[in-house]
C-alpha cells in the first residue's frame, strides 16, 4: 500500500539464473507491476461547475496526485530498512529499466556517488549495455569504461537546445571528477519550478482544495463539480515540458532525483551540468 494514497500496487518478481541473463539480461531480480499499474495515473479529477477549466492547474493537481507515490514507491523498494544493501534504483512509466537520466526518479543509497546515474547512462547508451546487467558496476569501473571511449564520443539525447541533445564523453568525466556535494547543490538548484509551473499553481491549489472538501463531504452533498478528463495531449504535453524536479537528501546519507512518470530527469541534469560549465 501506497503511503500517500493508500493504494494498493501488485507486483510480480521473477528471478534468472545466469543461462537466462545470456540468452537476454534482466537482471537477477526482476519486479513487474500488475494490471494495476494503470491505475497509478488519475484518468479525470473534479472541477467545479461553474469555474473556467485550465489544462495547466488540472495537470499540475495530476503532477500532485502521483508524485509523493513515486518516491514512496521507489524507497520501499530499494531502501525498506537502513542497510544499505540495494545501491541504486529508478522508476518509470515505460517497460524496461531506461538509462538513468532517461527515467522519472532514480535512488542512490550513496549522495557521493550521485554521478553514477551520468556513467551509468553513458555506458548504457555509447556501449548498448542493458542497465539491468550493468547497475551494479562499482563508480570506479563505470568510470574507466567511460575513459575508455575515444574523444569526443557523444550520445544523443532528447533535449530542446542545443547543448542538451547529446551527451559527450568529457561532460561525464569533468562530472565524475566534481566534487558530490558540488553537483547536488547544483542539482537542487535546477529544480526550481519554471515559470509556466508557478503560474498553473494558484489554480491547482484551487483544485486541490475543491477535492478536499469533495472527499470530506457526505454522498451528494458538497460545491458542485463534474468529472474532467486530464489524459489529454495538452495535459500529457504540460507535464512532459514543466513537471518540476525533486531532489531529496535522504536522512540515510542516499538521495533521490524525482518527477512525473511522464517526465525525464535529463532536464534536471542537463541544467546543473550547464551552470557548472560541464557541458561540452
Amino acid at each position: 500500500m501506497l503511503s500517500d494514497s493508500e493504494r494498493v500496487m501488485v507486483f510480480n518478481a521473477a528471478c534468472y539464473p545466469e543461462e537466462s541473463e545470456r540468452r537476454r539480461p534482466f537482471g537477477p531480480l526482476s519486479m513487474a507491476a500488475g494490471e494495476r499499474k494503470w491505475d497509478f495515473y488519475p484518468y479525470e479529477i473534479a472541477v467545479g461547475s461553474y469555474s473556467p477549466r485550465f489544462v495547466e492547474a488540472e495537470a499540475a493537481v495530476a503532477y500532485h496526485m502521483v508524485q509523493d507515490d513515486v518516491e514512496d514507491l521507489l524507497l520501499r523498494l530499494c531502501a525498506p530498512d537502513a542497510s544499505g544493501r540495494v545501491p541504486t534504483g529508478a522508476c518509470t512509466g515505460e517497460e524496461d529499466w531506461l538509462a538513468p537520466v532517461e527515467m522519472c526518479a532514480t535512488y542512490n543509497a550513496n549522495a557521493t556517488e550521485l554521478a553514477r546515474d551520468l556513467a551509468l547512462s553513458w555506458v548504457s547508451l555509447h556501449d548498448k549495455e542493458s542497465v539491468s546487467r550493468i547497475a551494479g558496476m562499482s563508480l570506479e569501473a563505470l568510470c574507466a569504461r567511460v575513459d575508455a571511449a575515444p574523444c569526443g564520443a557523444r550520445v544523443p539525447m532528447k533535449g530542446t537546445r542545443e547543448l542538451t541533445r547529446s551527451l559527450s564523453r568529457e561532460t561525464v568525466l569533468k562530472a565524475l571528477a566534481t566534487s558530490p556535494t558540488e553537483l547536488l547543490d547544483a542539482l537542487e538548484a535546477a529544480a526550481v519550478p519554471d515559470d509556466a509551473w508557478r503560474a498553473a499553481e494558484p489554480q491547482a491549489r484551487e483544485l486541490m482544495e475543491l477535492l478536499r472538501q469533495l472527499g470530506e463531504a457526505a454522498e451528494g452533498e458538497g460545491p458542485p463539480a463534474w468529472r474532467a478528463d486530464i489524459t489529454t495531449r495538452g495535459h500529457t504535453r504540460f507535464l512532459e515540458e514543466h513537471a518540476p524536479f525533486h531532489v531529496r537528501r535522504l536522512p540515510s546519507g542516499g538521495v533521490v532525483l524525482a518527477t512525473h512518470p511522464y517526465r525525464t530527469l535529463w532536464p534536471l541534469w542537463a541544467d546543473a551540468l550547464f551552470v557548472l560549465g560541464l557541458m561540452f
